[in-house]
């Protein structure tokens, strides 16, 4: 009884564990969106509003520390944010406010790709620009939002200018989708068809033992004057027999599998594996379902390639 009790310690810690963490997911998210609400109540500017100020001479420049951003929305399409800097190259006029800098979005948010239909983001907006004490940084935050994009990867086009004099500086934004339904789709399907191939390879396994201990038994019986011995129950023999070789023999032994701890303990590891690859598939392609096909392919085979498909197969067939 060690090793069964063994098994069901591992199932509990590991069933504890996860509980744990689905009671803290909902305190994460809470935090997340509060947060998120925050900044984006902050977002109050609108491209091309702006106060007309004096001609600055000499011109001064505007330097953006970052010429180019990307923003990954992932699987969800919230609310992004990106923090710019500009550097002026002297102190702006004590004349000057940022309240006459003029935040222009050159192209939103655009889909590329030769194959990909064209996607237009949400219109941009901006945080109020703020001037250090020495005039000579300017910094305020792009708000985006992924609201209507499909998966793929967009570029956008920004620029910052005041009175003449004043700048511009060019920014540049690039972002990437992932399609998080299809993902799960895609991860639910293959976790169902492996559960089902596990239950298989599991019943295959149970019929094997009772079809050797059948065949054993019966090696080992002698006949002795019409008289069989060394069998201790011919009916329990008979239905064990019937279990292992019988018709729906794999279906019918589907309890056996389903109330070994072993096999749940078994079953947790390979959806461990499996769950990782998948998961490495997916955050490494930051466009994840732009071409579905593709994409929901390769999850479904790293799914399967973990939990071990060709040996599911192959005990599945009796080989």
């Amino acid at each position: 009884m060690a090793p069964v009790r063994s098994h069901v310690g591992v199932m509990l810690v590991g069933g504890a564990w996860l509980f744990m963490l689905c009671l803290a997911a909902p305190t994460w998210a809470a935090a997340r969106g509060t947060a998120t609400a925050h900044e984006q109540s902050l977002c109050t500017r609108k491209a091309g509003t702006y106060s007309s100020g004096k001609s600055v001479t000499p011109p001064i420049t505007l330097t953006p520390d970052l010429p180019a951003q990307t923003v990954n929305f992932g699987g969800g399409r919230g609310w992004k944010f990106l923090d710019v800097v500009l550097r002026a190259s002297q102190p702006l006029p004590t004349d000057f406010d940022v309240h006459q800098l003029d935040l222009e979005v050159l192209r939103r948010l655009i889909s590329q790709g030769d194959t990909t239909t064209t996607v237009s983001s949400r219109p941009i907006t901006f945080t109020e620009p703020k001037l250090n004490p020495r005039r000579d940084l300017i910094t305020f935050t792009i708000c985006l939002t992924g609201e209507g994009l499909s998966a793929g990867h967009y570029t956008g086009a920004i620029t910052v200018e005041g009175p003449d004099g004043i700048g511009p500086a060019n920014l540049t934004i690039n972002a990437n989708a992932k399609d998080g339904t299809l993902f799960k789709i895609t991860l639910a399907i293959a976790g169902i068809l492996v559960f089902v191939l596990l239950v298989w390879r599991g019943a295959t396994t149970v019929q094997t033992d009772q079809a050797k201990q059948v065949a054993a038994t019966v090696r080992d019986a002698t006949v002795a004057g019409g008289t069989i011995t060394g069998l201790s129950s011919a009916q329990t023999l008979q239905d064990t027999a019937t279990k292992s070789v019988g018709a729906r023999a794999r279906w019918n032994l589907k309890g056996a599998v389903l109330t070994d701890p072993f096999f749940w303990l078994s079953t947790l590891i390979s959806a461990a594996f499996a769950l990782a690859a998948a998961f490495t598939i997916y955050s490494q392609n930051t466009a994840w379902g732009s071409d579905p096909a593709v994409d929901a392919f390769a999850v479904a085979s790293a799914v399967l390639a973990a939990a071990g498909f060709r040996s599911l197969l192959a005990s599945g067939a009796g080989k």
